[in-house]
């Protein structure tokens, strides 16, 4: 219990940020729709993409916050440049 507790402090999981059953899973298909259209981009694939359940972007570097687990804006600038 001590070692959840401390690495949901770490991640700044709880009140803003809750624990929920598919959260992997919501951060994957979230995170990998905005990868995918950085992909889709870079590969001149489409000259427009839209991931409307991205733009989470207050998550930090290694924290959740505001409910953004993972900032996938950041994820696809990086697969951009």
């Amino acid at each position: 219990v001590c070692n959840i507790l401390l690495n949901s402090i770490l991640v700044n999981v709880g009140e803003d940020c809750p624990v929920f059953e598919g959260v992997y899973e919501f951060c994957q298909i979230s995170a990998g729709g905005s990868l995918a259209g950085a992909v889709k981009l870079n590969r001149k694939h489409t000259d427009i993409a839209i991931n409307w359940a991205g733009g989470l972007h207050h998550a930090k570097k290694s924290e959740a916050s505001g409910f953004c687990y993972i900032n996938d804006i950041v994820l696809a600038i990086l697969e951009l440049l």
